[in-house]
């Protein structure tokens, strides 16, 4: 069972350090932390209302309030004191009615989700007030996941490896990527799937073609043999996301490409297994992955090698959480973290491979949450 009041203290106590009276969070992956409600802030922000927020004063109880359509899901979170607007003309003096309730905060801080109009509201209320953006507060917290939050992790990597295997098993010849992309959206949905945590990628690369880019087929092409074919794929299920990455190769793969693959398969396994021994902080991931890489003479089509050596992320309310996984961003492995390996080999004009699993730092060593078939290439 989440405990709450453990969140709400971590963020009082960020509150305390400093120096802020009051936090006010929009809908948001923070809103989402903090006060459980199942008010959606992933769709289109034309379809949320700017009311949706909670107040967190840095001693005692916070009070949430939901726009409308949004009463009834912020009244069945923890949080005792739930307001609700019947009408979107009222917020102005709601708000005035919540800020009454704290004693004239002098430093407030907002999350980067709230609306300019909420701000302002609050604003009018508390003259002489100073406001600074708390971005982050609760990253440090969010990065250390409880039982709860690891099971539905592991729930909806269950779900996306259970979806990907039923696309992968009916993926044949003449398939465009924009018929894929939608067939993986649809059954994502008909599996319970609340929403996508990205639009998925389902990316053809022709072998032997034109260097133009990663993927070289129009959406609506149809594929045909000789082609690689690389999956980004997450969706979101019981609040919490996932990010899962294979590849595949339609025909006979020639000799550098049948190579490439378990390569680069060998790079994320191998690494995953140092985990918590050679490898025991986020910047050395990358290291350990190029390693293994140069040794099995793919070193040079590793992408990351390209840019910022980046091969990952956390994962967890939000799809791409804090720290990076990247040589940047060093952040010792502990128990409780749960972040996306994902490595991609790139031969322009040859093709883009990819793989991404959902890594779990459980008693001082790595668990690998998405398991699907590490053999399968050629289909």
């Amino acid at each position: 069972m989440t405990d709450y009041r453990k969140r709400l203290g971590h963020l009082q106590a960020n509150m305390d350090e400093r120096n802020l009276d009051l936090v006010v969070l929009g809908a948001s992956p923070d809103f989402q932390y903090i006060t459980g409600a199942k008010v959606d802030w992933r769709s289109g922000r034309d379809l949320n209302y700017a009311a949706d927020s909670v107040f967190v004063p840095r001693i005692g109880e916070p009070i949430v309030l939901g726009g409308l359509g949004n009463g009834g899901k912020v009244k069945d979170c923890w949080i005792e004191d739930a307001r609700a607007l019947g009408t979107l003309e009222n917020m102005k003096p709601t708000v005035k009615a919540i800020m009454s309730e704290f004693d004239s905060p002098k430093k407030i801080g907002f999350g980067e989700y709230t609306y300019g109009s909420l701000v302002l509201a609050i604003a009018s209320n508390i003259p002489g007030a100073k406001y600074q953006s708390v971005e982050g507060i609760l990253d440090k917290q969010r990065m250390i996941k409880d039982s709860t939050e690891i099971t539905k992790l592991r729930n909806v990597a269950y779900l996306t490896e259970k979806v990907m295997g039923k696309v992968i098993d009916e993926l044949d010849e003449g398939i465009s990527m924009h018929e894929l992309t939608s067939k993986i959206r649809h059954l994502g949905r008909l599996e319970g799937a609340t929403d996508i945590s990205f639009p998925p990628t389902g990316g053809f690369c022709k072998s032997g073609s034109e260097p133009i880019g990663v993927f070289n087929y129009e959406p609506d092409q149809p594929l045909r043999p000789g082609t690689a074919i690389a999956f980004d794929i997450g969706f979101v299920y019981d609040g919490y996301c996932s990010d899962w990455g294979r590849s595949f190769y339609l025909g006979e793969p020639p000799e550098h490409i049948e190579k490439a693959y378990p390569s680069l398969m060998s790079a994320v396994v191998e690494t995953t297994d140092v985990m918590g021994s050679e490898v025991q902080y986020t910047d050395e991931i990358y290291g350990s992955i190029e390693k293994i890489c140069d040794r099995e003479g793919y070193g040079d089509k590793l992408r990351a090698r390209i840019g910022s050596g980046m091969v990952g992320h956390q994962i967890g309310v939000e799809v791409h959480e804090d720290p990076w996984l990247r040589p940047q961003q060093r952040q010792e492995l502990v128990d409780g973290m749960v972040f996306c390996v994902e490595p991609k080999l790139w031969h322009m004009g040859e093709y883009y491979l990819r793989v991404e699993d959902m890594i779990l730092i459980k008693n001082g060593r790595a668990e690998s949450l998405t398991t699907y078939d590490r053999e399968l290439f050629q289909l």
